[in-house]
């Protein structure tokens, strides 16, 4: 079939599919097209394909193509080459030309920059080759487009690098007129280079809170631990516990928690390492705890009572024994005068001086006080995360552009990893300097492409992603699936959630995965017929609201900033409430950032409008799979209830009983409901 009669006939089937890692990994691949899959997600990796600078390997594109002909799907080839997937012989050139990414201490990251010019040089190459080999290889049109590359992050505590400096330095002179003009508008001294400011992010996954920016010289990690020789015996097969009660006072950051260093007899760096939750105890004492099993190529375990607090942390009563057995096997405290077996060591701390150990009947005592400084100007943190929100968004843009010069004519369908965090989870957005309200203004895309998750069955994460990048272009499900939960969700909870993002707006839908991911594997999860049943009702969705779109009554402005010194919303509750009192009364949102993109006559909607006495109840947490852990809406439902009262009461709506509707405006101008079963 000729390649554009193929796309032609595709656009009149529904894209919902599997992201597939098919020949790598082959299971289940003889039977991906019964479960009613039009396509699928299939990876072209740089370091398979050329494995150095004098191989080429394409038979995987062969593989590939000809079990897309035989399953009857059409393919989207994810260009594998980010700085996540980096081919390891260009690595090594990256890092002899000291254009990695680096971390705090100047040590340098594995992943290179997006300034490196050896790594665009080669990158560049590799697009440009593969693509035309897909190509040249698709004789019969199984081939739809291309994802700009996936697993899309650039993580903020490791871009205190020459090159990211420099740049920001470029775009700051062309922002400011100069270096000097943008250094006062910050209120530092004027002399000087313009640098990244000294912030990095701490507490990433805390359960109850969004991580926040502390400054370098807040930076602490200190541990109370038996000497590295000492360490405890274990055996491989079993689940060991090791709890103690944790106390911290005067904290204004970090938290304490409790460390499992899985470690070999032989010296040696850990294999792994298993934490706690870090906690804030605010003066009591709260018992806390991690489980964990002896990973492979370790069988001894080192116990770190560990500090990352500015303020003070204290220990006492430690046990660690094997899950089931009463004998403790860990050092105890002593009680009188000296710490015992136990040792303290200063790993890191902004202002050494300011770091002080105590122990004394039974505890043991860590404190970390720096001296006051002037705090790091909030504009200048502002600045650098728009900058590199852009320049991110800029260098995803590039990989299309590369993309497209190697086939004029083909469609892009973006990857975007980390979106599920922009909506409820933004400091995840900004840590990795993910925006897809960036990344889709930058570049005009045939589908805005965003990994978007449930959260325990919560689908609002998914619908609200939707809702803050639907007017720059068609959004795409892809990765769905459910972060807290995994396939163990089920299918009733994930054909909701599949439908609730249709409905929003979502014109495709790729699930994560196939096969090949523990936990996330929807080939045979489920009894006989309800993948079937998914897919089949999800596309009779998508053929349902074809040529239609979804309404849209009311702006929610989103109150994410980079969450440093007390600036913006301190966690996401608030609006969380908000998102899901808009939806109970089947209101049709628009999320944006800055009130002046609020569109004109329309309703806009802010944190302000929650009442501060309605209560909230959040957890973020990942119970299956290795996904960063989303917040999770506890309730109470009587507060999502109480406000879409009163939201009704003043937007002068009717609060409407049953299922949750949204709303879509047909090709004849009709309004159409689609209620949620």
């Amino acid at each position: 079939m000729p390649i554009a009669l193929a796309l032609a006939v595709l656009t009149l089937q529904p894209p919902v599919g599997f992201v597939s890692h098919y020949p790598m990994v082959a299971d289940g691949a003889e039977v991906y097209g019964d479960s009613g899959a039009t396509v699928a997600l299939i990876r072209a990796p740089w370091e398979l394909i050329q494995p150095s600078a004098t191989e080429w390997s394409p038979d995987i594109i062969d593989e590939q193509l000809l079990w897309a002909q035989e399953e009857d799907i059409r393919l989207i080839y994810v260009i594998e080459a980010g700085p996540a997937h980096c081919a390891s012989w260009v690595r090594e050139l990256v890092a002899e030309a000291g254009e990695t990414l680096r971390g705090v201490d100047g040590a340098p990251h594995p992943d290179p920059s997006i300034f490196s010019s050896v790594y665009v040089e080669h990158l560049d190459a590799y697009i440009r080759r593969v693509v035309a080999e897909i190509r040249d290889r698709d004789t019969e049109g199984q081939v739809m487009g291309y994802s700009n590359g996936c697993e899309w992050w650039y993580p903020s505590n490791v871009t205190f690098g020459e090159l990211e400096r420099a740049a920001f330095e470029r775009a700051m002179a062309h922002r400011y007129g100069s270096a000097r003009s943008a250094r006062e508008a910050w209120g530092l001294a004027p002399d000087g280079r313009v640098e990244r400011p000294p912030v990095f992010f701490d507490g990433t996954a805390d359960p109850t809170r969004l991580a926040t920016l502390i400054e370098l010289r807040e930076r602490v990690d200190a541990s109370w631990c038996p000497p590295q020789e000492d360490a405890i015996e274990v055996e491989a097969g079993r689940e060991y516990v090791f709890e103690a009660d944790v106390r911290t006072t005067d904290a204004t950051s970090g938290g304490a928690l409790l460390q499992i260093a899985w470690i070999p007899a032989a010296a040696g760096p850990p294999v792994t390492v298993s934490n706690s939750p870090r906690v804030l105890t605010d003066g009591e004492w709260q018992r806390v705890s991690v489980t964990a099993s002896l990973p492979g190529g370790a069988d001894r375990a080192w116990l770190h009572l560990k500090s990352q607090v500015r303020g003070t942390a204290e220990f006492r009563n430690v046990t660690f024994h094997a899950a089931g057995s009463e004998t403790n096997l860990a050092e105890p405290i002593p009680g009188a005068a000296g710490p015992g077996p136990w040792t303290f060591i200063a790993w890191t701390a902004g202002d050494e001086a300011g770091l002080t150990e105590h122990h004394g009947d039974g505890v043991l005592r860590t404190t970390y006080d720096p001296p006051p400084t002037d705090p790091v100007p909030p504009l200048w943190v502002r600045d650098w995360f728009d900058f590199m929100g852009d320049a991110v968004a800029e260098f995803i843009g590039h990989v299309a552009d590369e993309i497209r010069v190697a086939d004029p004519t083909c469609r892009i369908v973006t990857y975007l990893t980390f979106a599920f965090a922009s909506p409820f989870n933004w400091d995840y957005a900004y840590e990795y300097n993910i925006h897809p309200q960036k990344v889709f203004a930058a570049r005009e895309y045939d589908g805005l492409g965003m990994q978007l998750a449930a959260a325990d069955g919560d689908y609002h994460h998914v619908t609200a992603g939707i809702d803050m990048v639907r007017h720059l272009g068609d959004p795409w499900l892809i990765d769905l699936q459910d972060f807290t939960a995994g396939v163990y969700i089920g299918s009733e909870a994930m054909t909701r959630t599949t439908l609730a993002g249709i409905a929003a707006g979502a014109r495709g839908v790729v699930y994560y995965c196939w096969w090949g991911t523990p936990d996330y594997d929807f080939y045979q999860a489920w009894p006989e017929g309800e993948l079937e049943g998914m897919i089949a009702e999800g596309k009779a969705l998508l053929d349902r609201l074809d040529g239609g779109r979804a309404q849209v009554d009311v702006a929610l402005l989103h109150p994410m900033t980079p969450p440093y010194a007390g600036a913006g919303e301190p966690d996401p509750g608030r609006f969380m409430l908000l998102y899901k009192a808009v939806r109970r009364l089947g209101l049709g949102a628009r999320i944006i950032t800055d009130p002046r993109d609020a569109p004109a006559g329309m309703p806009l909607l802010t944190v302000d409008d929650v009442p501060g006495d309605l209560p909230i109840d959040l957890l973020r947490s990942t119970e299956k799979g290795n996904t960063p852990p989303m917040f999770k809406f506890l309730g109470p439902d009587a507060s999502v209830q109480a406000l879409a009262e009163q939201l009704s009461e003043r937007l002068g709506v009717p609060l409407p009983g049953g299922a949750e509707t949204f709303h879509w405006i047909g090709q004849s101008g009709e309004l159409e409901p689609v209620a949620l079963p």
